[in-house]
């Protein structure tokens, strides 16, 4: 028996407003009253292949165009005067734009608050830079966009001035998240009225210039490749507590990252977390300017390929830097070279002590002391990484977490027994290093 029909209408709305819109077409078909009603659903239009068509190549090609016909009819055949949200996340190019701006028409004309445009081709499938859909400018003029607060584009081809214009037009927008368009050169945000809070510029391979002047602004992400002429000018950023740069693995040094920041920085001064992601590290890095509110600190490094044993250490010029740095983290994803393994009471290791006591005394390195939390991810236990765990055993003092967690080097394939072998092996060289250099506070170490 068709018990839901029996409800009343008010109680009808307030479960659809609780469920998903895939849920809600389910339910169409176990009662006929959410047949038509579902047409009213006013949350998020998620049409997400991400798990379905994309993870085949083959169905995706069979089935995409079915796919494309679908949403445009459910779209065309909602009847709610508002939505919160549209998503479309599946491998769609150029081809599609008749029904992918008929989408953000419809989206628009209901006065959408977020909407999330994801393109992604599938699996390895190359897509020539002329096939990407183009974001066009005749959006921009609409009145009804002044309703976004939330717009994300991922391999969509949109331009700087088409983005200013949204930026322009958009009063109430608070994220703008792009990634992936190929052709972006320039984005100027900027305005005394804007209330946009996070701003997220990824793997856009033209891009030469973000200049950002938002005085709500909170978070700032730029990830991406190696490129030389990138500037970045966070002019006037009173709110910002959070930037995070990434560069591709292989491709970008810890070096383009001082070099894309060449002020920035020091105008952040109530930066509180702070996140770097390079491939490498040049062993000349420039001096990082003062972060005085600074208290959280990542570092991911992509690969340890150099023959210098001192490399890690120069990401100490950031640390030192932060006075009031609470946490310190460093993941290191790979060993690559003959990167030489030590052992437990080596003499390699008593003279990797004493050189990085040489070290700390000639350079009179302040002592760390508003350090509480170091996790080390990835730790090998060959001499780069060895050296940074001594020096920071030796000038964090007031340490209340040390977590260091081993790694296998990636050529080093075991069984689980071997596995299991290296892991004790690892955690008492740690602790018998720790006790070499005297690090009385052992009770925070995690292994």
């Amino acid at each position: 028996m068709d018990r839901i029909s029996e409800l009343p209408e008010e109680l009808l709305s307030q479960i659809l407003c609780a469920v998903s819109l895939e849920e809600a077409l389910r339910a169409s078909g176990v009662s006929h009253v959410f047949r038509d009603l579902w047409k009213f659903y006013t949350g998020c239009l998620n049409f997400d292949a991400s798990r379905t068509l994309m993870l085949d190549p083959e169905r995706l090609l069979k089935e995409r165009d079915g796919y494309v016909e679908w949403i445009t009819r459910l779209l065309t055949a909602h009847e709610a005067s508002t939505i919160h949200e549209l998503r479309v996340r599946c491998d769609l190019t150029g081809q599609y734009r008749r029904h992918i701006d008929r989408w953000i028409d419809i989206a628009l004309m209901k006065s959408v608050k977020c909407l999330e445009l994801d393109f992604t081709p599938c699996g390895s499938s190359h897509r020539r830079d002329h096939d990407y859909y183009r974001l066009g400018w005749k959006f921009c003029s609409l009145s009804e966009i002044k309703s976004l607060t939330s717009l994300r584009l991922k391999h969509v081809e949109v331009s700087g001035q088409v983005l200013d214009s949204f930026l322009s037009n958009c009063p109430l927008l608070e994220t703008l998240h792009v990634s992936h368009s190929k052709k972006l050169e320039n984005i100027y945000v900027c305005g005394s009225s804007l209330r946009l809070q996070h701003l997220h510029i990824s793997f856009c391979k033209c891009i030469k210039r973000i200049e950002v002047s938002a005085p709500n602004l909170v978070s700032f992400e730029y990830g991406g490749g190696r490129c030389m002429e990138l500037q970045i000018d966070l002019n006037y950023v009173p709110q910002l507590r959070d930037v995070s740069y990434g560069g591709q693995w292989d491709m970008s040094p810890l070096d383009i990252f001082y070099k894309a920041f060449p002020s920035c920085l020091a105008t952040c001064s109530q930066l509180v977390n702070l996140s770097v992601k390079v491939d490498f590290i040049v062993p000349q890095i420039r001096r990082c300017p003062t972060l005085p509110n600074l208290r959280y600190l990542t570092c991911e490094v992509g690969s340890i390929c150099y023959p210098y044993k001192e490399m890690l250490l120069n990401l100490l010029p950031l640390v030192a830097a932060s006075p009031l740095l609470h946490r310190f983290e460093v993941k290191l994803k790979r060993m690559e070279g003959d990167v030489d393994i030590l052992k437990r009471g080596s003499r390699e290791v008593k003279r990797l002590v004493e050189e990085v006591e040489k070290t700390i005394t000639c350079k009179r390195v302040e002592e760390m002391l508003s350090l509480r939390e170091v996790e080390i991810v990835g730790f090998v236990g060959a001499q780069v990484d060895t050296m940074l765990l001594i020096y920071i055993a030796r000038t964090a003092l007031n340490l209340d977490k040390f977590a260091v967690s081993h790694c296998r080097p990636h050529w080093n394939s075991a069984g689980p027994q071997q596995i299991a072998d290296e892991l004790e092996e690892a955690s008492l060289f740690v602790h018998d290093l720790l006790l070499e250099i005297g690090m009385s506070n052992s009770r925070g170490l995690i292994f």
